[in-house]
């Protein structure tokens, strides 16, 4: 296995357990512990993880951005089954707005199904993706490109953005909380994702569910301007009465 790839797997059981032991990450990749400690160091320096004696805790400070490359592997089978019932929703003919997240990304293969599609996006990982499909009309915003996220901000992208009325924004985001509304790391992205909710008639959210209650840097939009939730795992009777009480339909992938 290679570095990055055993520092992807090491994030990715980061953000399920929180915290991990070198002599467990040593045993399970089958390398020394030194190499391991060499990996949670590079980890620490792009602020992605907080060393501790013998093991490593995951950084959960409020304002940080993860990599593409890591948010694309992270919990990558909650993201696939959102996906496949979000599919469900799209209707040949349909016009989309779709966010530069790890998660809508999954829906391109599913997308590329579909006929007649119009997808207006920021996200150039998802340009790639449905560069080949024959029924698709691919629009994309342009803009300044944040490398780390692999999408387009800035205000060519958001101008872009406000040429277009769609029939269904999908998007996901960072955290979602019941006071403070839906919530990313980064004001640009933040923007973005606000202006696609403003710019649909329908406004879909995809999140897995380790995403509830928790806090992040900036707000994207109220609960008042989304129109369904999707996620894999079922939530609390505190949370699927709140999006009762907010008329937001709640769809469970498993």
């Amino acid at each position: 296995m290679l570095g990055i790839e055993r520092r992807r797997e090491t994030m990715n059981i980061l953000q399920k357990q929180k915290s991990v032991w070198v002599s467990d990450l040593s045993k399970r990749f089958g390398v020394t512990e030194e190499t391991i400690r060499r990996d949670l160091e590079k980890l620490e320096r792009e602020g992605l993880i907080k060393r501790t004696y013998g093991g490593a805790v995951l950084n959960e400070n409020i304002g940080i951005d993860l990599p593409f490359n890591v948010r694309e592997i992270t919990n990558i089978g909650a993201k696939q089954k959102i996906a496949s019932k979000v599919a469900g929703l799209i209707e040949d003919g349909d016009t989309l707005m779709l966010d530069s997240s790890s998660t809508v990304l999954q829906l391109a293969k599913h997308i590329r199904q579909k006929s007649n599609i119009t997808v207006i996006t920021n996200s150039v990982s998802m340009l790639l993706e449905l560069s080949n499909g024959e029924n698709i009309r691919v629009i994309s915003t342009g803009g300044d490109l944040r490398r780390s996220s692999l999408s387009f901000v800035g205000s060519l992208a958001e101008r872009a953005i406000e040429n277009y009325y769609v029939d269904k924004a999908i998007i996901s985001c960072k955290a979602i909380h019941m006071a403070n509304g839906i919530l990313e790391s980064n004001e640009l992205e933040a923007h973005i994702k606000k202006l696609m909710v403003e710019r649909a008639q329908k406004a879909y959210l995809l999140l897995d569910s380790t995403k509830f209650g928790k806090m992040s840097f900036v707000n994207i939009t109220g609960f008042e301007n989304i129109d369904g939730i999707f996620t894999e795992a079922k939530l609390s009777e505190e949370w699927e009465q709140f999006c009762r009480d907010n008329d937001i339909e709640l769809i469970y992938s498993d």
